[in-house]
C-alpha cells in the first residue's frame, strides 16, 4: 500500500507544553482617546467647511503663512491627528 504523501519526514510537530504561550491581549485604553479622536474627526472637517464661508476666509487670507488655504491644511491636520488617535483605540 502506497504511503500517504502528507507524511512529514524527520520533522516533527512541537507539543502543546513545548510552545510558547499566545501573547497577552494589551490592556484597553482611556476612554477620552476615542472621544478625542472622534471630536478631532468632526472639528476638522469644521474647520474645512468653515475655511469656504467668504468672511471667515477674506480675514484669515491675509496670514503670510497658510494664506487662503489655512481651512484646508489646519483641517487636514485635525483629521490626521484623529485618525491616528482611533488607530490606537484598543
Amino acid at each position: 500500500m502506497p504511503k500517504s504523501k502528507h507524511r512529514r519526514k524527520g520533522r516533527a510537530r512541537p507539543r502543546a507544553h513545548e510552545t510558547a504561550p499566545p501573547p497577552k491581549n494589551p490592556a484597553p485604553s482611556p476612554t477620552w482617546v476615542p472621544a478625542t479622536g472622534a471630536g478631532l474627526l468632526v472639528a476638522g472637517v469644521a474647520v474645512i467647511l468653515l475655511g469656504y464661508l467668504p468672511p471667515i476666509n477674506e480675514a484669515i487670507s491675509t496670514w503670510p503663512l497658510l494664506g487662503g488655504n489655512w481651512g484646508l491644511v489646519v483641517g487636514f491636520i485635525m483629521l490626521a491627528a484623529g485618525f491616528g488617535f482611533l488607530t490606537r483605540w484598543r
